[in-house]
């Protein structure tokens, strides 16, 4: 389960005085990036992370008494700096990090939860703008936010006069997928695209699936398994999984919805039925397309479909050679070449990685360039 699940969780429990830490800006290296969150329970104990341990203990601390009168506040940690404090928290990375407190059970914070949690459940991909810095004597307050989606456009700062930049970029956020930091009139915004959990779905439910469907739960991946066999296909067998379907002959993929953004993986261990499921599946274009076992047999699977369709994407063998040979490793393999191939990187060891590990934040003006960001 991810970081948002936990904290939308217990902010659907109604758990009073909790407080959101949410990374809205870095400069240079840190550990997070921004959207990174983390919950303070009432008794300091936290949900979630925003750094690799070294800001947590600071801001369990304080973040109560930061945000008295339910007011926002932003908490600025440098760690480029030669001050004392950076030795205090033991800050590792050479970076500016600054985190933005609310109590959870603001108007600003809960609306905007509320906004994420219908956008999740949809599967519709939002946007979010939250002031996190304001000039002096401003008429904006640290927390006022605009939710935008392909349909609606919500929030206190929706109607300000900056709501149409504000529109232009949360769409150019969503279409990058990136999160962007703007300046407006001095006024500066974090702006987050959200896209949906991914969906993957695992054809094959024998005892190799189980490690894979716990893993891509812990990613916080929506999980269909599918299989034809009822004794397998069992939702006890896979109690983590969002739905276990018992597919038929006449229908291989059971009525699973595959589309664009969901991710395929094909570990039946039966040639006649992965040949049937991927006559089904290849038009669909699925976003990631995997099929378990040898090169030679997915060669074999591929000369009887039709060579006008793309399967160009097909990943087989499945996974990241990490040289697994057991279950678990195996389900490592698949799920860490699924997370490359969502974020377009080879897979390959950081060591060898010419430039920076982490996409560095998207900035904007007071007017947004309506043309792709280069990534770095």
């Amino acid at each position: 389960m991810s970081e948002l699940d936990l904290i939308l969780n217990c902010w659907r429990a109604g758990v009073p005085g909790a407080v959101l830490a949410t990374v809205v800006h870095v400069k240079g290296s840190a550990y997070r990036r921004p959207g990174a969150r983390m919950l303070i329970l009432p008794d300091g104990q936290p949900i979630g992370s925003i750094s690799g341990g070294c800001l947590e203990g600071d801001v369990c601390r304080k973040a109560w008494w930061l945000t008295q009168n339910a007011t926002p506040a932003l908490r600025v940690y440098d760690s480029m700096s030669d001050d004392d404090a950076v030795w205090e928290f033991g800050l590792g990375c050479n970076g500016v990090v600054q985190v933005l407190l609310e109590r959870i059970d603001s108007p600003d914070v809960d609306q905007s939860l509320h906004y994420l949690e219908a956008s999740r459940s949809n599967r519709t991909p939002a946007a979010i703008a939250t002031v996190i810095s304001t000039p002096p004597a401003s008429g904006l307050k640290v927390g006022s936010r605009l939710m935008l989606d392909d349909t609606h456009v919500s929030g206190s700062l929706a109607s300000t006069k900056h709501r149409s930049t504000l529109c232009q970029h949360a769409r150019v956020a969503l279409r990058e997928g990136a999160n962007r930091t703007v300046v407006l009139e001095g006024h500066q915004l974090f702006i987050e695209a959200f896209q949906p959990p991914l969906r993957v779905v695992i054809f094959g439910a024998g005892p190799d699936a189980l490690p894979l469907v716990s893993l891509a739960k812990w990613l916080g991946w929506c999980v269909v398994v599918a299989d034809g066999r009822h004794a397998y296909a069992r939702q006890d067998r896979f109690a983590q999984a969002d739905r276990v379907v018992v597919a038929s002959a006449d229908d291989p993929t059971g009525g699973v919805l595959i589309d664009h953004g969901t991710a395929v993986i094909l570990m039946t261990h039966n040639y006649p039925h992965d040949l049937k499921l991927l006559e089904c599946i290849v038009p669909l274009g699925p976003r990631y397309l995997g099929v378990l076992g040898p090169r030679i047999r997915t060669q074999r699977l591929l000369e009887h479909l039709d060579p006008t369709e793309n399967v160009f994407e097909l990943q087989a063998p499945i996974g990241l050679d990490i040289g697994a040979e057991t279950p678990e490793s195996i389900a490592i393999s698949i799920v860490a070449e699924i997370q490359a191939t969502l974020t377009g990187r080879a897979g390959g060891m950081l060591k060898l990685r010419r430039g920076p590990i982490h996409v560095r934040e998207q900035t904007g003006d007071e007017e947004p360039s309506m043309q792709k960001g280069t990534r770095v």
